[in-house]
């Protein structure tokens, strides 16, 4: 085993969006994971993009199989930020056809994870206003939990930020404060890479 990746056991959410921060490899992904699996055991509704696995060749390859080739055509045809902007657009009637499809449940949980790489902000904010605010707004009823992992500062812009090494809410003041944040964060990951290299070393070596 290495170094513990969280500083806490516990992560408290409340409903809205929340924007899970930190440098690559911190822990965001991992998350997000731990996270579905617990709702599931617990068999509340959610839904789930991971744009690194879900996306790009992903994407096109299921477009092709259920012959949707209007929507591969425009996909093959487009850049990796417009073929994003696609996903969301799919993603929107998934969500809506969960909601449909669970009347009853007063809970709902939405997961983004690496959605805003390689997106302007322009489409970040499309995606920010048109898909999760608007998704809050015609569930005004429900409890709807959205979690975005972020890469870039416009999705973490003006939104409930949280630290997920410490589950602690953060916000920040403008780019310079999220850039120091972040550069801060890999120290350390990387402090937290090394402990764990020196200790299997140790380890292979008595």
């Amino acid at each position: 085993m290495g170094y513990p990746l969280y500083l806490t056991n516990s992560f408290r959410f409340d409903t809205g969006v929340t924007v899970l921060v930190g440098c690559n490899g911190i822990g965001k992904s991992t998350l997000i994971q731990m996270m579905k699996q617990s709702l599931q055991a617990e068999k509340i509704p959610l839904f789930a993009f991971n744009n690194l696995t879900e996306g790009g060749s992903w994407a096109r390859s299921k477009a092709g199989y259920y012959q949707d080739f209007d929507w591969l055509a425009a996909a093959t045809c487009s850049s990796e930020g417009e073929n994003i902007i696609m996903n969301m657009s799919n993603c929107a009637r998934e969500i809506g056809r969960l909601c449909r499809e669970n009347p009853e449940a007063k809970e709902i949980w939405l997961f983004f994870d690496a959605v805003d790489s390689g997106l302007s902000v322009d489409n970040i904010v499309e995606i920010k206003e048109d898909l999760f605010h608007l998704v809050l707004e015609m569930n005004a009823d429900r409890d709807i939990y959205i979690i975005v992992s972020a890469n870039e500062y416009e999705m973490a812009r003006d939104e409930r930020c949280m630290d997920v090494r410490t589950g602690n809410l953060i916000t920040f003041g403008g780019y310079d404060g999220y850039r120091k944040y972040i550069l801060e964060s890999r120290k350390l990951k990387d402090t937290r890479h090394k402990k764990t290299k020196k200790k299997k070393l140790k380890e292979l070596t008595t």
